[in-house]
């Protein structure tokens, strides 16, 4: 079910106060919209009455889109740890279609399910996913660019921005949401920008290569084969680099 709330925001740069809405879930069958500004970078982006200043709010919300048989559930720094993440949304999954009825069984079997930190890696996998792309070998790509660069996947985070012609994927360089220190998980997290401080460019046949021998994956990323966080950023994935 689709479901917003208002929170009573704060601008970072002038400190104007207005109401936003925020969403708590994301049911894309009935909201196609909302899943082209996810794709376009758009969405919670929202602009200061005050001083027109751009800012960008991440809350915990769970995105379901029947059509495409895809589950997200979203969390952010702010809230669970991924150990408690997981276990609180296998609970859920259990609930509405392990021990559902039929209909909602069926549903399940078909559907990809994936746990996420915030909008950029939910906008990530559903860019690759409509390309026919498969998000762990992605991932391993991410990690072999990392490696390269001698770079830290805790301390620089790259994010699916473009797929060029050709096949060959542009990312997007971020450095890690930090969390504020005071701020109740209950508020929504405040970034206030969302502009890349950098791009890098993998290859299609780094992706090719890597689809060639997915049992490598396995060993050289052992986490991004986990059924809901597959990301090499999160969780425990950097102790295999």
């Amino acid at each position: 079910m689709t479901t917003f709330r208002i929170h009573e925001a704060t601008c970072p740069t002038c400190g104007h106060r207005w109401p936003v809405e925020v969403p708590q879930g994301l049911h894309i069958t009935r909201l196609p919209e909302v899943r082209e500004q996810l794709k376009a970078g758009t969405f919670q982006i929202h602009t200061c009455p005050g001083c027109a200043a751009k800012t960008f709010f991440e809350t915990p919300a769970v995105y379901t889109d029947f059509a495409h048989n895809e589950y997200l559930a979203v969390e952010t720094v702010m809230t669970a740890g991924w150990q408690a993440a997981i276990a609180r949304h296998q609970t859920v999954w259990r609930n509405c279609f392990e021990q559902g009825p039929p209909v909602a069984q069926e549903m399940g079997a078909r559907m990809k399910r994936r746990l996420v930190y915030g909008y950029r890696a939910l906008r990530e996998k559903l860019v690759l996913w409509d390309a026919g792309l498969d998000d762990r070998i992605v991932e391993a790509v991410k990690g072999d660019l990392l490696r390269e660069e001698e770079d830290d996947p805790r301390e620089l985070v790259l994010r699916l921005h473009t797929i060029l012609d050709g096949g060959h994927l542009l990312f997007a360089v971020y450095d890690p949401v930090e969390r504020p220190e005071g701020q109740s998980p209950d508020e929504p997290l405040v970034i206030p920008s969302s502009t890349p401080h950098d791009l890098m460019t993998a290859t299609r046949d780094r992706y090719d290569a890597r689809a060639a021998a997915p049992s490598q994956i396995s060993q050289d990323y052992p986490w991004v084969h986990d059924d809901w966080l597959v990301d090499v950023h999160d969780g425990p994935s950097y102790l295999y680099l």
